[in-house]
């Protein structure tokens, strides 16, 4: 399928439901918009098995003072957020894969994929290939971070004639 920018093919999401997310040993965890509270969801509850991620509905009861000049916020929608159970540091060696649909209300996201790692090889895909949204099936988001890089200052001849004779090299003149 074409996505309707004129880019390149949709391709689905290695898991939708809650289910595969239990599967592949991932944990999904819901934030709060309002009082900002974090709850960890157990993905392999059978009530949310077969749920896709993106579209459950999940709302919070808390409630968050912000003092007199705004209202509180009861009945917050909450922000599905599906990570590994164990968080590989961005500018480490491994590539990583942060996905979101902000299209999605309430919109969710994927953080801290190893990019280079099953289930999220992209062989075979051409430049302006993307993820589709289980939800509203239109083109995710996605940034990379790969390994940290960091420029060399190596010398040049000129600028340490010791180490240019050394080499065998000719200074400039």
């Amino acid at each position: 399928m074409v996505n309707a920018k004129g880019g390149g093919n949709l391709h689905p999401l290695p898991f939708t439901t809650f289910g595969e997310i239990a599967a592949l040993g991932l944990e999904a965890e819901v934030h709060c918009s309002s009082c900002y509270r974090q709850t960890k969801v157990d993905p392999a509850d059978r009530r949310l098995n077969d749920r896709v991620f993106a579209a459950a509905p999940f709302r919070c009861s808390g409630m968050r003072d912000r003092g007199f000049a705004v209202p509180l916020q009861p009945w917050a929608p909450g922000f599905v957020y599906v990570k590994p159970t164990v968080l590989l540091p961005v500018g480490g060696e491994v590539t990583l894969i942060f996905l979101s649909c902000p299209r999605c209300v309430p919109p969710w996201f994927i953080e801290h994929m190893p990019a280079d790692r099953p289930p999220w090889l992209r062989t075979g895909w051409g430049p302006d290939d993307r993820y589709r949204c289980p939800a509203c099936r239109g083109r995710i988001d996605w940034r990379f971070h790969g390994p940290t890089w960091r420029p060399t200052y190596a010398t040049l001849p000129a600028a340490d004639p010791a180490r240019a004779e050394a080499e065998g090299q000719q200074g400039f003149p």
